[in-house]
């Protein structure tokens, strides 16, 4: 009898493929999110949430590498998952996001645990279990909502066929404006 030994193995958690929609975090949700983590953690996760960025490729970025004086993230390409260098549009949000931790130089991330931060700022905005991914997906998903196909597949290296049948109508377009109007908080 012959059996496929990997049979029993549980597949990638694509939710696509189960038919779910992308989780997302509503823009009451990030706010919140953002209100509790550290601040020495606040560039990680607003460029998560408000570029195409992946986590792994913000943990390798320096400083020099963001030119907020431009609007402009410059992620050279050994340090891109797809090894292409990336040109990043950096929205009037995320520019008032970074400008007080703006260097000239040096990583992006603190020499703290991003984990330790991250579980605690979740349970603190009452966000447990975290949803896998969700902010490249809140990206993805109010991106297309507001700035359309092309430039969202330019900013979260996506292609146009991924964003269609993944991102299309998940958010309200007034939804995305509120989203890309969360900005510190004074």
């Amino acid at each position: 009898m012959d059996v496929n030994p990997l049979a029993k193995i549980s597949p990638f958690n694509d939710p696509h493929r189960k038919g779910h929609q992308v989780p997302i975090l509503a823009p009451e949700e990030l706010t919140k999110f953002l209100s509790f983590v550290p601040k020495d953690f606040i560039p990680y996760f607003v460029l998560n949430a408000f570029t195409g960025l992946r986590g792994d490729e913000i943990k390798k970025m320096d400083w020099s590498e963001v030119k907020l004086d431009r609007s402009l993230i410059d992620l050279p390409f050994i340090k891109s998952k797809n090894r292409k260098r990336k040109l990043i549009e950096v929205p009037k949000n995320l520019l008032a996001w970074l400008k007080p931790f703006e260097r000239e130089t040096g990583s992006l991330m603190p020499r703290k645990k991003l984990q330790l931060a991250f579980e605690k700022a979740a349970k603190d905005s009452n966000l447990l279990p975290w949803r896998q991914n969700c902010l490249r997906h809140s990206f993805c998903s109010y991106a297309v909502a507001s700035k359309g196909f092309e430039w969202t597949a330019a900013q979260a290296d996506h292609t146009l066929r991924i964003l269609r049948e993944r991102y299309w109508e998940v958010v309200t377009k007034e939804d995305a404006e509120k989203y890309w109007a969360i900005y510190p908080q004074s």
